[in-house]
């Protein structure tokens, strides 16, 4: 996953996951150089998909999900050939 801000563009990789506090924690994986954690609570997530399930654009990322899954693989496949 990228994350891109005014202060930094991020590549998270998801590492392990936890539960504290009513919050769900998600840590960067070990191998990062940067470890952060990602603290999501309950209203996060009733926001995030409040959001989500209004907005039409999701709805087509989700319907096309397995064709598009399957172009960025390929896409990711020949770029590794290529180098």
């Amino acid at each position: 996953m990228k994350v891109k801000s005014k202060l930094a563009d991020i590549d998270f990789e998801f590492g392990r996951f936890e539960y504290k506090k009513d919050h769900l924690i998600v840590h960067s994986h070990e191998s990062q150089s940067m470890q952060s954690k990602v603290y999501i609570s309950p209203n996060d997530v009733l926001a995030a998909l409040g959001k989500a399930l209004v907005n039409p654009m999701v709805w087509v990322y989700i319907v096309g999900f397995p064709f598009f899954l399957i172009r960025y693989r390929r896409r990711h496949a020949r770029k590794k050939e290529a180098r």
